[in-house]
């Protein structure tokens, strides 16, 4: 028996979260990526001591939903997995590209742009940024990976002219000092300038954190 698998080119609905309030007072627009296993509003909580006033949050949903837990129980999202990779990252990106430019024209002139990333979710940003030429400021990678198999020096997004910030907690356990060293050769690899920061912590978004890095490297 002779099989074939095809692809096809179909609509589907994304979700997104908000916070705060789009205006002329608007400082900084963050864009947010959420990790797997997670929803978009579990990144926005993070947010809550950011003034709502000048900070306006933009966190996109993975497209692909799945219970937590087998058949039952919490529904969470993923950005991709091994099957059909290609296919989920060129989803995807253009899905982030359409959401993110959508938002653009509608900034303050002097607003700062910033793409935060947590674990899987800030895999998926330097994908989508290297498949699509953007216009940010900061990419703030959080406890995440840096894909080992693209060449950034001929991304669509220049890298040289972003402020690049990695930060990862001392505990995090997806990333040994093995894997450490090895991220760490995939950005001299690069040419990545990067500002690094350690925490006391685990594999999470800590709020503390969130606002030191911004205060140090962000805030005007």
């Amino acid at each position: 028996m002779q099989l074939k698998k095809h692809t096809l080119k179909v609509e589907k609905t994304a979700h997104y979260g908000t916070y705060g309030q789009l205006s002329d007072q608007t400082s900084y627009f963050w864009f947010v990526l959420h990790g797997s296993h997670m929803l978009c509003e579990q990144m926005l909580y993070k947010f809550e001591n950011f003034d709502p006033s000048t900070h306006f949050v933009v966190a996109p949903e993975g497209l692909s939903r799945f219970y937590l837990k087998g058949f039952s129980g919490d529904v969470v999202a993923t950005w991709m997995t091994k099957q059909d990779r290609l296919t989920e990252i060129e989803d995807f990106s253009t899905y982030l590209h359409s959401l993110y430019s959508s938002y653009l024209e509608k900034l303050p002139k002097n607003c700062k742009k910033i793409v935060f990333g947590f674990s899987q979710g800030g895999t998926s940003a330097f994908r989508w940024l290297h498949r699509k030429k953007t216009d940010l400021d900061v990419l703030l990678a959080y406890s995440t990976w840096i894909p080992e198999d693209i060449d950034f020096t001929k991304s669509h997004t220049s890298f040289d002219r972003i402020k690049l910030l990695y930060t990862i907690g001392n505990q995090d356990m997806y990333l040994s000092n093995g894997k450490k060293e090895l991220l760490f050769d995939i950005i001299q690899r690069n040419g990545f300038e990067v500002a690094l920061e350690f925490y006391e912590g685990i594999h999470k978004v800590k709020k503390s954190q969130l606002k030191f890095l911004f205060k140090k490297y962000i805030q005007e």
